[in-house]
C-alpha cells in the first residue's frame, strides 16, 4: 500500500494528486507518469532507484504502467464550483440571509451590503436541516395523499356497488309487473345511472388531481433526495426555496371528500294502479344503503338470521335479525364481518337501521346510532319491536307472504388501522 504519511493523496514526485497511482514492489506509490519520467532520466541496466527509499527496483515489461495499480489510493473529493449568473468569473461562497439566497463576492457588495450574511459553507448544515425538515413534511403528505387516494377508490366502488344494487332492485320489480312499465323502469335505470356516472365522475376527478398531486411530490422528494446527498450547497439552496413553495401550495390543498349522493331504490309489493308512483322516484342517499328481507318463519327464537353482505369501503357489512325468548321482540343488529386488510383494527361508523312499513312509510321503525366496529363485530337494537306487533300483517310490517324488510344504511366515519 501507500505510505504511511499524513497525504496519502498528493505524489511525492509532482506533489499533486495522484494520476493513475502505480504501487512499486518497495510499496512507495507515484502518478504512473511521473515514475515513467523518473525512469527514462535515472534507469541503469533495466533497473532504478525508488525516488523515497532508493532501493533498487527492477523495470517490468512495459515500463511504469507494468506496475499494479494502488487500488488503495482514492481521489480527493471535490466540492463542485458554483459560479454566479451575474458574474460569471465569481465563485458563489456567500449566503444573504435576509434575501435568503445565495451570492457571490461582487453581488454582496452591489445589492446585500446591509443585509445580514455568511459564509455559505457556514450555512450548509443548517439550510440541509430545513429542508429535511420539509422532506419530512413531503413524505407525511405523500403517505396522506395516498390515504386519500386510497378512500377515494373505495368510495367510487362504493357508488358503483350501490347503483348495481338499485339497479337490479329496479329489475326484481320490473319483472314482476307487465310489459307495458318496462319502459318506465328503464328510464328510472338511466337516470340512476346518471347519477352514478355525475358522482362518480366527480369523485374520479379529484382522484386524478390527488394521483397527480402524489407524482408531483413524489418527484420533489426525489429531487430533494438527490440535493441532500449532494455534497454541494447551492443546490440545496435552490431547492429549498422551490420544495417551499410546493410544500405551502400542498398544505392548502384540502383533502376534504365532497358529500356525493349514493343511488336507492326501495322495493315494494307490486300495484298496477299505482305503478308509476312505485317506479317514478329515485332516492339518492349520503351513504351506502341496502335492503335485507326476511322471512318471518325462518326467525327462529334466540338464533340469528343473516342478510346478504354489502361492500362499503372494501369490507362486507350485513344485518342480521333473531326473535328474543325473554322479551318477545324482533332483534336488529348490523355486523361488520372479518375483513381482507389486517391493518384494520376497528371502524367508527354511523348507521341506521329502518323497519319498513309497507302501508306507510311514515310509521317505520328507525334506529340510528354510531359505534366502534372490530372485525367480526356486531352491534344493534335488541327491541327493535315487539313479536306480536310484526306477525299482524295489519300493521304494516309484513307482506302477504310474510317477509318484512329491513333498510340499512352505513356511513363509516373513521377507519382505525394498527
Amino acid at each position: 500500500m501507500a505510505e504511511g504519511d499524513d497525504n496519502t493523496h498528493s505524489c511525492s514526485i509532482c506533489l499533486e494528486d495522484f494520476t493513475k497511482p502505480k504501487i512499486l514492489p518497495c510499496f512507495h506509490t507515484f502518478c504512473e507518469q511521473c515514475i515513467d519520467d523518473h525512469i527514462r532520466a535515472h534507469s541503469h541496466l533495466n533497473k532504478f532507484n525508488c525516488p523515497n527509499c532508493r532501493i533498487d527496483i527492477q523495470i517490468p515489461d512495459g515500463g511504469a504502467s507494468g506496475f499494479s495499480t494502488n487500488i488503495y489510493i482514492q481521489p480527493k473529493s471535490k466540492t463542485e464550483k458554483h459560479f454566479c449568473p451575474r458574474h460569471k468569473a465569481n465563485e458563489i461562497d456567500f449566503y444573504c440571509r435576509d434575501c435568503s439566497v445565495a451570492v457571490c463576492s461582487r453581488c454582496l457588495i452591489l445589492d446585500h451590503t446591509t443585509h445580514l450574511k455568511t459564509d455559505l459553507n457556514d450555512v450548509d448544515q443548517e439550510i440541509r436541516g430545513k429542508l429535511n425538515i420539509i422532506k419530512g413534511e413531503l413524505e407525511e403528505k405523500v403517505d396522506e395523499v395516498a390515504k386519500h387516494c386510497e378512500s377515494l377508490t373505495n368510495q367510487i366502488s362504493d357508488i358503483k356497488n350501490q347503483a348495481k344494487i338499485a339497479c337490479d332492485n329496479v329489475d326484481t320489480q320490473v319483472k314482476q309487473v307487465c310489459k307495458e312499465v318496462r319502459k318506465h323502469g328503464g328510464d328510472i335505470k338511466c337516470e340512476m345511472n346518471k347519477i352514478r356516472d355525475d358522482e362518480s365522475k366527480k369523485l374520479q376527478t379529484l382522484h386524478d388531481d390527488m394521483i397527480q398531486m402524489k407524482s408531483s411530490l413524489q418527484n420533489s422528494l426525489k429531487s430533494v433526495n438527490e440535493v441532500l446527498n449532494g455534497k454541494s450547497t447551492f443546490p440545496v439552496v435552490d431547492a429549498l426555496t422551490n420544495v417551499q413553495t410546493l410544500t405551502k401550495d400542498s398544505r392548502s390543498t384540502s383533502l376534504d371528500i365532497p358529500p356525493v349522493r349514493y343511488v336507492h331504490y326501495p322495493m315494494v309489493d307490486i300495484d298496477v294502479k299505482t305503478l308509476k308512483l312505485l317506479l317514478g322516484e329515485i332516492e339518492t342517499m349520503e351513504s351506502p344503503t341496502w335492503t335485507s328481507s326476511f322471512s318471518l318463519y325462518r326467525v327462529k327464537t334466540d338464533e340469528y338470521y343473516s342478510g346478504d353482505d354489502i361492500m362499503i369501503q372494501g369490507m362486507p357489512w350485513y344485518v342480521d335479525v333473531r326473535r328474543l325468548s325473554d322479551t318477545s321482540t324482533l332483534a336488529c343488529y348490523l355486523n361488520l364481518r372479518g375483513v381482507d386488510d389486517k391493518t384494520v383494527k376497528s371502524v367508527t361508523a354511523s348507521y341506521t337501521r329502518k323497519l319498513l312499513n309497507i302501508n306507510d312509510v311514515s310509521k317505520s321503525i328507525v334506529k340510528q346510532r354510531t359505534d366502534p366496529f372490530t372485525p367480526g363485530d356486531g352491534k344493534g337494537s335488541s327491541k327493535l319491536i315487539e313479536w306480536n306487533k310484526l306477525e299482524d300483517v295489519s300493521e304494516g310490517f309484513i307482506n302477504n307472504n310474510k317477509t318484512f324488510t329491513v333498510q340499512a344504511s352505513v356511513k363509516i366515519n373513521n377507519i382505525e388501522r394498527y
